[in-house]
């Protein structure tokens, strides 16, 4: 189990989800279900646990974050919940694959 005495600096980091709604093209079923969910507010929860603990929260452009090989960059087609890049041959779950293009961005966000 992780505790805040295991990161110097702990800090969390999350994308903005400007627009989000805006992109959801699947069935009628599936957006009105994904359209009830209340990002900002677990946004704003998460937020506020964190200030409690003195976590920093910090907001990400998610602009193919999902999408490029936290590896090399490419853009590949991205099927299913698996990441598969053809230049470098990773194979990974596409939420990690996110996560980590997302600590990537913040790292580099912070010099």
């Amino acid at each position: 189990m992780l505790t805040l005495s295991q990161f110097e600096k702990p800090v969390i980091a999350m994308e903005k989800l400007d627009g989000i709604r805006e992109n959801m093209n699947s069935s009628a079923k599936l957006n009105r279900r994904l359209h009830a969910w209340s990002f900002r507010k677990l946004q704003q929860y998460i937020e506020y646990k964190a200030n409690l603990e003195g976590i920093s929260v910090v907001y990400s452009n998610p602009k193919n974050t999902s999408k490029g090989c936290h590896s090399v960059g490419m853009l590949p087609k991205v099927n299913d919940r698996e990441f598969r890049c053809p230049k470098c041959s990773l194979i990974y779950n596409r939420d990690l694959n996110s996560a980590i293009n997302l600590a990537h961005a913040l790292t580099r966000g912070m010099g």
